[in-house]
């Protein structure tokens, strides 16, 4: 089998992790008795993957390719050009002697508006017979508005023409989905449930982690934090839906019981100025949270020196925290994601650490204060995605639903009424002492008395569910179905695509942070 690895770049990252966790899945299933070759095109330079180690085997080679066009495009300022990729990507092809017969392309987020050209290429690769896998990590319609943007800019302003270039449909056109939750939406929108497939991102075991006590000296003399408290990190870039306010409010809460650490700066220009705000605001008010962990110690040393890893991510693709905590045998503390967990913990893996939302009085800030800043934000945000004064009103409704409640989520206030609760934290103990006691698992989770019984379960249901040997079977066999489809001399567009944007806008799936600096 022919196997066409396609994706916008091959730097550091979370797809491309994910693409040699695959590859290393391959390998491990595969053993001896396959032959299998590898194509990885990217849209990077050469140098970008020199020196870059590769899971090849006697019975599997691994080859990388540039295609020009492929990564990431300067759109207004490059013009469209679907053709000219496509015409790139079909001679990489014959160059490499894959033909539509013995292979199959899979690519990975091609939706998702990093390249506007990308879609309509595929369209016409389908049109030459070669059969695609199209994996999505990320939704453009998750309030992503920048990608929507130029998507919706590029390849159509008419209602629902954009749905119909970005998931084109064909007996040989396949998609491959992170979770239930997209699946569900796919499903929703017209797509035949036997072209859609499910594929959780393999969980690679770290191995043995460094030595924890000289680690956390070293911090202490590098960073300042003490060896007396446990250490609390969020192994993270912070961009953000990461949602940092959450970890500060943490800080707070608990600035005489324990440290706090987040691991990486953002590289993006735009989040790192949101980034910077929080950063400063935790030094001026003297929280004990240290940034840029990573900077001075790698990820498997910042492992080893956490007591515990906590998440306060408001939105994922996937989720790799949730899983990679349980193999390095440190407890997880903070926020679930049940669209995302809920697969993990139907799979065996207690969550019962982390909760739904982390409650806030809302008299503490006022209901018509609440109310003004959500609304507005919320109005602005799906202005960029075309909305209706119908959504708006719903909103209105959902919305005054919400506060007729005495508590709301911290995760669903804006950045400014994020920072008013944590000043408040700090300033007042009462203020401080009523959130601890309407969330009692943080307390509970800060006790540090884990269960090591419960810690080993969840590691061996990782590995039981997320292996690479489990999904490199997953692999070949999605793989298998999608090279022997029969082929479409037409391409068509989805049937329901307009219900994708309508799944993810909703006001209740709304969180400021992701659009506001």
């Amino acid at each position: 089998m022919h196997i066409a690895i396609v994706h916008y770049h091959l730097q550091p990252g979370g797809v491309f992790q994910v693409i040699a966790n695959h590859l290393q899945s391959l390998k491990v299933f595969c053993g001896t008795d396959s032959d299998h070759r590898v194509a990885i095109f990217h849209g990077g330079l050469i140098e970008d993957v020199q020196g870059t180690k590769w899971a090849s085997t006697p019975n599997m080679t691994v080859s990388t390719h540039a295609i020009a066009g492929l990564g990431y495009d300067a759109w207004p300022e490059s013009p469209l050009d679907s053709a000219g990729l496509a015409a790139n990507i079909l001679s990489a092809l014959q160059e490499c002697k894959f033909s539509p017969a013995d292979s199959v392309l899979h690519v990975h987020n091609h939706s998702l508006g990093k390249n506007v050209s990308l879609p309509g290429a595929l369209q016409e690769v389908a049109n030459r017979g070669y059969p695609l896998l199209l994996q999505i990590h990320d939704f453009a319609e998750d309030f992503r508005d920048e990608q929507y943007q130029r998507l919706k800019s590029a390849l159509g302003s008419q209602p629902h023409s954009l749905d119909k270039m970005l998931y084109p449909q064909a007996n040989h056109i396949h998609y491959a989905v992170l979770n239930g939750r997209d699946r569900q939406i796919l499903t929703k929108s017209g797509l035949p449930t036997e072209r859609l497939h499910p594929l959780p991102n393999p969980i690679v075991d770290p191995g043995p982690l460094p030595d924890r006590d000289e680690i956390r000296s070293n911090m202490r003399l590098k960073k300042g934090i003490s060896i007396d408290q446990p250490l609390v990190i969020y192994p993270v870039r912070g961009i953000r839906r990461k949602n940092l306010g959450e970890l500060l409010l943490w800080s707070a809460l608990f600035n005489q019981q324990a440290s706090f650490g987040a691991t990486l700066a953002p590289q993006n220009e735009v989040e790192k100025i949101s980034y910077g705000r929080w950063k400063s605001f935790a030094e001026d008010l003297r929280l004990p949270c240290y940034f840029e962990l990573g900077d001075s110690f790698s990820f498997k040393e910042n492992l080893a020196a956490a007591d515990a890893l906590i998440t306060t991510s408001v939105a994922e693709g996937f989720g790799m925290v949730f899983l990679e905590t349980q193999l390095v045998r440190r407890p997880l503390l903070g926020r679930k994601l049940p669209e995302i967990t809920s697969d993990f913990e139907n799979n065996g893996v207690d969550l019962s650490l982390l909760y739904q939302a982390l409650h806030i009085p809302i008299d503490f800030l006022g209901k018509d204060r609440i109310y003004e800043n959500i609304f507005v934000a919320y109005c602005k945000a799906i202005e960029k995605f075309g909305a209706s004064e119908q959504q708006k009103t719903k909103a209105h409704n959902a919305l005054n639903h919400i506060l007729s409640s005495s508590i709301i989520d911290f995760a669903m206030l804006t950045p400014s009424l994020q920072k008013a609760i944590i000043s408040d934290v700090v300033k007042n103990k009462e203020k401080a002492k009523s959130i601890r006691q309407l969330n009692p698992l943080l307390k509970k989770s800060l006790s540090f008395n884990f269960s090591q019984k419960k810690i080993d379960f969840n590691a061996a249901a990782v590995q039981h569910n997320y292996a690479p040997s489990s999904t490199g079977a997953k692999l070949i066999n999605i793989y298998e179905q999608v090279m022997h489809s029969s082929r479409d001399k037409i391409v068509a567009p989805l049937s329901h695509g307009e219900k994708i944007l309508e799944s993810f806008l909703s006001l209740e799936r709304f969180r400021p942070i992701r659009s506001m600096s």
